[in-house]
C-alpha cells in the first residue's frame, strides 16, 4: 500500500464523497452493518411510527404482527441493496446513472434528497425535544444544537458513523428493552393491550407503514457498505443489514404501539417526556438514548443528503470531484434546510409524518425495483464504474425505458393508494387496505427487466 493510500485509509476525517473507493482503502467487516442499521432503526422516529399503528385503528395486540411482517418484507428488499456497496465501491444513489442515465439519474436523486431532508427534519423535531428536556431549553434550541452535532459527525464521515453506531446500538437496545417491560407492567396494561378485535384494513395498512419505513432506507444502504473489501460475501452483507434493520425497527415500533395504547394523550402530546417519565428518576437516560439514537439517524440523512446534492451539482457542472471544503459546505446546506423544515413543524406531527411515509412509499419502490433488477438480473453485478462519471459513456444521458418503468410503477399504484390526499377506488373497496407499494414494486421491476435489451448479459465489466 502506498504512503498516500495508507494516509487515506487511516485518516480521522473522511476525504471521499461520490467517488470510487479503491481496493487500498477498503476495510472493515460486514458485521459492522448490524450496528449501523440497528442503531438507525431503534430511534424515537421509529417508535412514533409504531404508535401510528394504534392511531390508525389497529388493536395494540395485532399491531405487533403487522409491524414484524412489514419490516421483514420491506427489510428484505432494502437489504439487497447492501451487496452493491462492496461490489461497486460507490454511493448508493450514483448507481442510478446506470439505470436512468447520467442526467436522468437526477430524478431519483431529487427523490432521495426529499427523503433525507424529511427524515432529518423529523429527527430534529424529536431529538430537539429530548435535548431540550436534558438541557432545560426550548425544543427548537435543542433541535439547533442537535443539528450541529449531526453536521459535525457527517463531516467527519464513514469511520466515526460506524463507531458511534456501535455505542448507540448497545445503549438503545438495553434502554428500549427496559421500556418494553415497564410498559407491559403498567396498571391495566394487559387489559388495554388486549382490547380490540382484528381488523383487516388497518392491519394491511400497518404492514405497509412498516414496509415503507424499511423501503425508504433504500437510498442509504450501499453508502455504509461501500468501503468493505470487494471480496466480502454477499450473503453476509445482506444478512447483517437485514438483521440489524428488522430487529431494531420491530423493537422500536412495538414499543411505540404499546406506549400509544397505554399512554394515550400523554404519549401523543410529547413522546419523549412520556417515555422519560416511565423511568422516573432515571428518565434522563431515555433522553440521552433518544439523542444518541437520533444522532445516528440524522447523520445518515445528512451524509446521504450531501452526496445526493453533490451528485446533482457535479452532473450539471460536468465535474466528478468534490473538494474537502465543498464537502463540508454541502453538509451544512443540508442541515440548514432540514432545521428550517423542523422549525416550521406543526402540532399535527404524527398525522403529517404518516402522510410523509406513505407519500415516499409510492415513489421510492419503483426506483428500488429498477435498481435491484438491473444489478442482480440484467447486468449480473458487472458495471463500468468509470462510465458512471461519463455523460458520453455506455449508460447514456437519459434512459427512456427506466423512466417508462418508473412512472408506470407510480401510475399503477393510484387505484390502490390510501392517503389523506387521495384514496383510490380499489383501496376504498377493500376498506382502506394499502397494497399500492407492492403493485408498484412488481410492475416497475417487470417492465424494466422484460423490455431491456441488455437483460441477456452484462453491458460491461469494471475497468478500474
Amino acid at each position: 500500500m502506498s504512503t498516500d493510500a495508507q494516509l487515506h485509509a487511516g485518516e480521522a476525517i473522511e476525504h471521499r464523497t461520490i467517488d470510487w473507493i479503491p481496493p487500498t482503502e477498503r476495510h472493515g467487516r460486514p458485521g459492522s452493518l448490524f450496528f449501523v442499521w440497528f442503531a438507525a432503526n431503534t430511534s424515537i422516529t421509529a417508535l412514533v411510527t409504531g404508535a401510528l399503528f394504534v392511531i390508525l385503528g389497529n388493536s395494540p395486540l395485532w399491531s405487533i404482527p403487522a409491524i414484524i411482517i412489514g419490516n421483514v418484507l420491506g427489510g428484505w428488499v432494502t437489504a439487497l441493496h447492501s451487496a452493491q456497496g462492496p461490489k461497486l465501491g460507490v454511493p448508493q444513489m450514483i448507481q442510478s446513472r446506470a439505470q436512468f442515465g447520467y442526467y436522468g439519474a437526477i430524478l431519483p436523486l431529487v427523490l432521495a434528497l426529499f427523503i433525507y431532508l424529511g427524515f432529518y427534519a423529523t429527527g430534529l423535531v424529536l431529538g430537539g425535544q429530548a435535548l431540550g428536556s436534558l438541557l432545560n431549553v426550548d425544543p427548537k434550541v435543542g433541535a439547533a444544537i442537535f443539528a450541529v452535532f449531526s453536521t459535525v459527525l457527517a463531516i467527519i464521515g464513514y469511520r466515526w458513523i460506524h463507531r458511534v453506531s456501535h455505542f448507540a446500538t448497545v445503549l438503545s437496545g438495553v434502554v428500549f428493552i427496559v421500556l418494553l417491560f415497564v410498559i407491559l407492567a403498567a396498571p391495566d396494561a394487559a387489559a388495554t393491550i388486549g382490547n380490540g378485535e382484528f381488523a383487516l384494513a388497518p392491519f394491511i395498512l400497518g404492514i405497509s407503514l412498516s414496509a415503507s419505513w424499511q423501503l425508504t432506507f433504500g437510498p442509504y444502504i450501499a453508502d455504509y457498505s461501500r468501503y468493505l473489501p470487494e471480496s466480502t460475501p454477499q450473503r453476509a452483507t445482506i444478512g447483517w443489514t437485514f438483521l440489524g434493520s428488522v430487529l431494531g425497527a420491530s423493537l422500536a415500533m412495538s414499543i411505540g404501539a404499546l406506549a400509544a395504547a397505554v399512554g394515550g394523550a400523554a404519549f401523543s402530546d410529547n413522546q419523549v417526556l412520556y417515555l422519560a417519565g416511565l423511568l422516573g428518576g432515571f428518565g434522563w437516560i431515555v433522553s440521552i438514548t433518544v439523542v444518541i439514537g437520533k444522532l445516528v439517524g440524522n447523520t445518515l440523512s445528512s451524509y446521504g443528503g450531501f452526496m445526493s446534492l453533490a451528485t446533482i451539482v457535479t452532473a450539471l457542472g460536468r465535474k466528478d470531484v468534490v473538494t474537502a471544503r465543498s464537502r463540508a459546505v454541502y453538509v451544512v446546506i443540508i442541515s440548514a434546510i432540514a432545521y428550517a423544515i423542523a422549525a416550521l413543524a406543526t402540532d399535527n406531527f404524527l398525522g403529517n409524518f404518516t402522510n410523509f411515509l406513505l407519500f415516499l412509499l409510492y415513489f421510492i419502490t419503483p426506483w428500488s425495483a429498477i435498481n435491484l433488477v438491473d444489478f442482480y438480473l440484467i447486468r449480473h453485478k458487472e458495471y463500468d464504474i468509470a462510465a458512471l462519471f461519463d455523460p458520453n459513456g455506455p449508460y447514456g444521458k437519459v434512459n427512456g425505458l427506466a423512466f417508462i418503468a418508473y412512472f408506470a410503477g407510480i401510475l399503477v399504484q393510484i387505484p390502490f393508494m390510501n392517503s389523506s390526499l387521495y384514496v383510490g377506488p380499489i383501496a376504498n373497496l377493500f376498506g382502506g387496505a394499502e397494497v399500492a407499494w407492492l403493485i408498484g414494486l412488481v410492475v416497475s421491476g417487470f417492465i424494466f427487466y422484460w423490455f431491456n435489451p441488455a437483460r441477456r448479459g452484462s453491458l460491461a465489466t469494471r475497468t478500474r
